[in-house]
């Protein structure tokens, strides 16, 4: 059995509406699968909601966190495989089959699907990476924008590398997987520490899965899993969402490494609050350019220190965002620049009107 455990804060229509793709995906694959909300928010009216698309409902009566809902909804789960998510993730078909064989066959392993903002798949989450201070270090120097050129193009060159062998429906072995959406056996949870509590939120999925790899374990991204992530439903209206973050953040990189962590951190706030302000591209509705472009990165970032990634078609001229990725993207401040592969040179950039 394929247990699903999902943490749900203020997010009960989102939790049904993954439940039902959950449910489509395990029914055509022939696969038994229970479903386990975990309600943080305190909101009758949320527990009645997802009640009647859970098989187990658990009113937490607090906000426990993701790392604290995880944890409760773990204890009351009976899968043999954990599919640990957000309520705001849809998989496509053959995405459970795909990650519940990859976790069996693997020992010591946590998997993740290959990711997209839109529905029709056009936008690509690329990999993560594990934070640590070098990613800091990176961080800090996108902040000039000499800096933000030479992070942007090793984060392309990985993003390309990375785009083509999920084309190709491959697993590929990373050093970070999203929370959004993680599976693993029972055996490998139960091998490792419980998420740790006291992160609020964000940085919990990178402690445990840290804790992993150091014990021998592996991350794996999987090809043949699709999911859609549309950024930030589930926290986009949360006035809490950034001190959560940042505490989150403080905890994370001085439990790992200590004195090291809290001076890189201490570093880019310092850098970050003397940077002048850069110059906003022409606001658009789409891009279009002359020469030949690999494809689109499209993030919230002025920097593009993290970005989606639209691959074009030969001879491609124009791209226009999907319908749906501008309706998540109402209101907040998002960028799109076409790139050429051969030299990352950048062909047309613009701020994205919604």
């Amino acid at each position: 059995m394929i247990s699903a455990v999902l943490v749900s804060y203020r997010s009960g229509l989102l939790a049904r509406r993954a439940i039902a793709a959950l449910r489509d995906d395990a029914a055509v694959s022939g696969l038994e699968l229970q479903a386990v909300v975990v309600v943080n928010s305190q909101d009758p009216e949320e527990v009645r909601i997802v009640s009647g698309a859970a098989d187990v409902t658990i009113d937490a009566g607090r906000n426990l966190g993701y790392a604290g809902g995880l944890n409760r909804g773990i204890a009351a789960a009976a899968g043999d495989v954990l599919l640990l998510m957000n309520p705001d993730v849809t998989v496509r078909r053959g995405a459970l089959a795909a990650l519940a064989e990859t976790v069996r066959r693997e020992p010591l392993a946590m998997a993740g699907p290959a990711a997209f903002l839109d529905e029709g798949e056009t936008l690509l989450i690329p990999p993560f990476e594990e934070p640590g201070p070098l990613d800091l270090a990176r961080r800090r120097l996108a902040l000039a924008p000499d800096g933000a050129a030479r992070v942007f193009r090793r984060r392309l060159t990985r993003t390309l590398r990375a785009a083509d062998a999920l084309g190709r429906r491959e697993t590929l072995e990373v050093s970070a997987l999203s929370g959004a959406m993680m599976a693993v056996t029972r055996d490998t949870l139960e091998a490792q520490c419980p998420f740790d509590e006291k992160y609020p939120l964000y940085f919990e999925e990178n402690d445990w899965q840290r804790q992993l790899r150091l014990g021998g374990g592996r991350l794996l991204l999987v090809g043949a899993a699709r999911a859609v992530h549309p950024y930030g439903r589930t926290t986009g209206l949360e006035p809490s969402a950034a001190a959560w973050f940042a505490e989150s953040e403080r905890r994370y990189f001085t439990k790992h490494f200590g004195a090291r962590g809290a001076m890189a951190l201490d570093a880019l706030a310092d850098a970050s609050a003397s940077v002048p302000a850069t110059p906003e591209p022409p606001e658009r509705d789409a891009l279009s350019w002359a020469g030949e472009a690999v494809g689109v990165a499209v993030s919230p970032l002025r920097s593009f220190g993290v970005f989606a990634w639209a691959g074009m078609a030969a001879g491609a001229s124009a791209w226009r965002p999907p319908d749906d990725f501008l309706e998540m993207a109402r209101g907040a401040a998002w960028y799109a620049r076409a790139v050429d592969r051969s030299n990352a040179q950048v062909l047309a950039e613009a701020t994205l009107s919604s």
